[in-house]
């Protein structure tokens, strides 16, 4: 098999799969989703990525579906708004005549016209957009002066990502190469053929070219016969100069959960330089990429930081909903999460509350569901304040009551648009409900949690990771101390009085009404089973959790270790 032959396997291997096959069982495929503001009607002029990302925001049309050549006559009539991309004065992949005439009829019909300048000043001739009364949005701050020349509302407004996806199925064993063209052909192409000499099978580097016709050495040329999507292992930027192309990418990787390895001078918002490894030279960027090739765990790791921040901080979701400001009603984003714990044991009640103290995510309320044990609750309500629980609602059950119907109990309490089923026992991550709740925007899923997970073994010390390879996938299961629901499914579908096997029964007709199950990633989370393993309600012996899904990894406390 020729290079060429088996670098076009690696790449196709490299892509998520599509749902091709009527054999896919329904719970393995993604959910169906519309618009985030389908009240919105938007027509969109903008560059490729933009428009894009855009789709997933609004009911989009593109100046094609409307007009073809022309604009004209009432066609913009129904539009909530017209948007406008600029970059350096133009807007990309649009002729000037065509964008003042999208503009001027915007202008007829009483559209409001949104002008985000994503890189760079505003045009020659603002005529149209003045004649418009755009509001402006740009990106870059030092070109805010500049654009006050076509509006008196100019806000900054930087460039966003769309986060609704995941890389599911992704084979990340691989690098890419991410090439800004031009660039100097003797440092990328040095660093290229290094990586390519260094990682193997040689086919696991390939190159992405923004700029297709971009003067590079033939190093990279010869790897980059088809695009490559940018969701593998790592990544070099080498951006001379800062276009929004630059920040654009870094986004795409985070939200990919793909760590980033750059040349120093590649331009990295303030909030995201500590998830981005620098290097000085193409010596150690050369290094830093095959470290995080042959190295899962840290590029594991690096990406859960850096996909983190970039939820933060960059979601194209808020964007819009700056864009719409005064233009369409707010959308309601509510992100309270009601954890519910239910405990016969009065010892482990220090262990609930430090959970849920060190949280991240402080609009959280705690659902403490005592069964069959009576406790002081002024005492308790102290001992939540010192733990740094924001708020605590103590329910009563009987002796006598199932788990199903403590959960049922919690659930007549809580007041959170998120429901969290946490144990007693185990332990939670300072970032644990925070990576849910994005892993719920991402997938779309109703319920997420972890079935790949660590288990601490507390009587030989052992800790194994079971299901490690259902990380990032749609499931049937997921550990029933690591649930996180949407509000609306839980109590619409509500526990079964019974026993045992609550998890699995909920998840069951989760699944026969339609719900997603996503299992996130591995981290912030131990399932701790104790010195005395009949302690638990599932009991079972340490032996059965050394299987073919569950792989040793180390002996001693694993809580520092699962902290990312």
């Amino acid at each position: 098999m020729s290079r060429l032959a088996r670098l076009r396997d690696v790449a196709s291997g490299l892509r998520p799969r599509p749902a091709e096959s009527a054999t896919t069982d329904a719970w393995a495929l993604p959910p169906e989703r519309g618009p985030l503001r389908p009240d919105v009607r938007a027509v969109v002029l903008a560059g490729r990525r933009l428009t894009d990302g855009l789709a997933a925001q609004w009911r989009q049309s593109v100046l094609p579906d409307l007009v073809g050549a022309s604009v004209g006559g009432q066609e913009l009539t129904d539009a909530g708004l017209l948007l406008v991309e600029y970059v350096d004065g133009a807007v990309p992949g649009h002729e000037d005549l065509v964008v003042s005439a999208a503009l001027r009829s915007a202008a007829r019909a009483g559209v409001p016209v949104v002008a985000w300048a994503t890189a760079g000043g505003p045009p020659a001739d603002v005529t149209a957009l003045v004649e418009a009364g755009a509001r402006v949005f740009v990106a870059d701050p030092a070109h805010l002066d500049a654009w006050k020349s076509v509006s008196d509302e100019v806000t900054e407004l930087p460039v966003g990502v769309d986060v609704r996806r995941t890389a599911a199925g992704v084979d990340r064993s691989g690098a890419v190469l991410v090439v800004d063209g031009p660039v100097d052909p003797r440092v990328a192409g040095a660093v290229a053929a290094d990586v390519v000499k260094a990682v193997r099978p040689l086919d696991g580097v390939s190159v992405h070219l923004r700029d297709p016709d971009a003067p590079v050495s033939r190093v990279l040329r010869g790897r980059a016969p088809h695009p490559v999507p940018l969701d593998q292992a790592a990544l070099l930027v080498d951006a001379p100069r800062h276009r929004v192309e630059d920040v654009s990418t870094l986004l795409d990787a985070g939200a990919l959960r793909t760590p980033v390895v750059t040349l120093d001078r590649l331009p990295v918002p303030a909030d995201l330089e500590a998830h981005v490894v620098r290097a000085r030279d193409a010596r150690a960027l050369r290094s830093e990429i095959i470290a995080r090739v042959e190295q899962p765990e840290l590029r594991d790791r690096e990406g859960l930081a850096l996909h983190r921040a970039v939820q933060a901080g960059h979601r194209l979701d808020d964007r819009v909903d700056l864009l719409l400001d005064g233009i369409a009603p707010p959308r309601l984003t509510v992100r309270s999460v009601s954890a519910i714990v239910p405990t016969n044991r009065p010892h482990e009640i220090d262990n609930v509350l430090a959970n849920v103290g060190r949280q991240s995510h402080r609009d959280v309320e705690l659902v403490l569901v005592l069964h069959g044990i009576d406790l002081d609750r002024a005492d308790l309500v102290v001992r939540a304040e010192a733990a740094g629980v924001p708020h605590l609602t103590v329910v009563d059950a009987p002796r006598t009551a199932t788990l199903g119907t403590c959960m049922n109990l919690g659930l007549g309490a809580s007041s959170g648009a998120f429901v969290a089923k946490m144990d007693d026992d185990n332990h939670y991550g300072t970032h644990y409900l925070t990576d849910l709740l994005d892993a719920g925007v991402s997938s779309g899923a109703g319920i997420v949690g972890k079935w790949a997970h660590y288990v601490w073994l507390r009587s030989t010390g052992a800790v194994v990771l079971r299901y490690p390879e259902t990380e990032h996938s749609y499931v049937r299961r997921i550990q029933g101390g690591s649930m996180l629901f949407d509000g609306d499914v839980v109590r619409g579908l509500r526990f079964s009085d019974i026993p045992r096997a609550v998890d699995s029964d909920i998840l069951d007709r989760a699944i026969s009404d339609g719900v997603k199950i996503w299992s996130a990633d591995r981290f912030n989370f131990v399932s701790v089973r104790g010195l005395d393993r009949h302690a638990h309600t599932w009991t079972v012996d340490d032996a059965s959790f050394m299987t073919a899904h569950g792989r040793l990894e180390f002996y001693g406390d694993p809580r520092q270790h699962v902290e990312v």
